[in-house]
């Protein structure tokens, strides 16, 4: 899983104590941009040409729709130059966002309200990934159907306040004493200890981890926090800062179109997105990048009676209550501030 870390609160506090908060949204970069552009439209132009896009911790699956609408041109037909940047450690998509030295970052919900509950100005602008497959994944030739049959062995939970909140979630729901369970932090790299058997249980996400283990040849029981206590929420989103937001409306909406754009395609056209992201990663495996994008493609914020990249609101108020529940944030986080479809494209 790629997921921030709880060193999220202090760094926040220090960065937005030093800040004056005044995104430019001028930051000049530049657009790897291949491949036929698509047909001029009415679509948004932005008003702010270079803007900076802050990634994940390293490349995989789900930044696909992002370099998808670099290669096709789309982040160029609205009037955009997008700087693609990777973040040196896990705080800095909220800071660097913040202070306005990126206008957009990629971050997950959950992150997301610990940073707006620590004081970050942020405000998500359309869903990436609006649901969250996330469980625990038994070693090969554990088997268990409930959160009861993990009594008595070691799982490997990593230091994620929402990871650890879900795990002990789902512990409570299913009647089991958390003494009974130990937790371990495995790091970052999951697949192979847990084929080894170094863990009986690994949480991990189950269009990523999940099917690089299927691949491997094991096809692992599964328990989706979903089904024990956690909400369903919008896994990953579009962040930008809420004065920038503000003042710079037409780029944001262009933003999105671009980005929305590189989502439907890449959903659209799986083996051709695949191609074009491993092209920019070589170091990447292309059939396990396509088997996972397929996985998560059921999961992405698109379809379903809604234009593509809509919030559902209820359901980051649900995660919200649990967060609060959990004691990952002391009170509630005003969604209604942090949370908007204003930005997303018209049908």
């Amino acid at each position: 899983m790629r997921q921030t870390s709880a060193a999220i609160a202090l760094a926040l506090v220090a960065v937005l104590c030093a800040a004056a908060l005044t995104a430019c949204g001028s930051a000049a970069g530049t657009a790897a941009s291949s491949g036929a552009a698509p047909a001029a439209t009415a679509s948004p132009v932005a008003d702010v040409a270079g803007v900076t896009l802050i990634m994940d911790w390293v490349p995989w699956v789900l930044d696909i729709p992002v370099d998808v609408a670099q290669q096709q041109g789309y982040y160029a037909a609205h009037g955009l130059t997008v700087r693609q940047q990777i973040p040196a450690t896990a705080t800095d998509v909220p800071k660097f966002v913040s202070v306005g030295r990126a206008q957009f970052g990629l971050y997950y919900a959950p992150d997301t309200l610990q940073s707006v509950a620590a004081g970050a100005p942020l405000v998500s602008v359309a869903a990436l990934m609006s649901h969250a497959p996330v469980g625990m994944a038994m070693a090969p030739g554990v088997h268990a159907s409930k959160p009861a049959d993990l009594e008595g062995t070691t799982a490997g939970v990593v230091m994620v306040p929402s990871t650890r909140a879900s795990f002990a979630t789902m512990l409570e729901a299913g009647g089991v004493d958390p003494s009974k369970v130990k937790v371990a932090d495995p790091g970052f790299d999951l697949v192979p200890p847990l084929l080894a058997g170094r863990y009986q249980s690994v949480a991990v996400t189950q269009f990523g981890e999940l099917v690089e283990a299927d691949l491997a040849g094991q096809r692992l029981d599964y328990l989706d926090f979903r089904d024990w206590g956690t909400p369903d929420y919008a896994f990953l989103d579009l962040v930008s800062q809420q004065g920038f937001a503000a003042r710079h409306p037409a780029t944001v909406r262009a933003f999105v179109a671009a980005t929305m754009q590189g989502l439907d395609w890449a959903v659209a056209h799986p083996g051709q997105a695949v191609a074009l992201y491993v092209k920019r990663h070589p170091e990447l495996k292309a059939g396990l990048l396509l088997a996972q994008w397929k996985a998560a493609m059921p999961s992405m914020a698109t379809g379903g009676g809604h234009v593509t990249g809509w919030q559902d609101v209820a359901g980051w108020q649900a995660l919200d209550r649990w967060m609060v529940r959990t004691r990952q944030i002391k009170a509630p986080v005003d969604v209604a501030g942090v949370v908007t479809d204003r930005y997303l494209p018209t049908r």
